[in-house]
């Protein structure tokens, strides 16, 4: 028997990410980059190859480790914003750090 797509549960499983190694579905796989659909709705919005660890709280895209700076003990913001100066919140900036938030919750739940 072959294996399930451990995405949809349903369908054989094809391919293979190359992040995460799940099995899954022509549906689920993104031939372009080799990856899943998870994986590739979770990459760093400014290298697009790493995953994101969060979002910036002054432009609200999703990005990896490597692409933001720490900014105080939970935040880290990307490096493009804090080479702009941003170095913390600030209420003119709430509507970008709440739809990084959304965008990520969204991602990391599927919706």
């Amino acid at each position: 028997m072959s294996e399930l797509c451990e995405v949809c549960g349903e369908a054989e499983a094809t391919h293979t990410c190359r992040l995460c190694g799940r099995k899954v579905c022509d549906k689920h796989f993104d031939s372009k980059t080799g990856l899943c659909a998870i994986c590739s709705g979770a990459l760093c919005e400014i290298c697009h190859e790493k995953l994101a660890v969060t979002f910036c709280p002054s432009c609200g895209r999703l990005v990896c480790y490597d692409d933001s700076v720490q900014i105080d003990e939970v935040r880290r913001v990307c490096k493009e914003c804090y080479a702009k100066g941003f170095r913390g919140p600030n209420v003119q900036l709430e509507a970008p750090y709440i739809g990084g938030a959304i965008k990520l919750a969204r991602r990391t739940l599927h919706v």
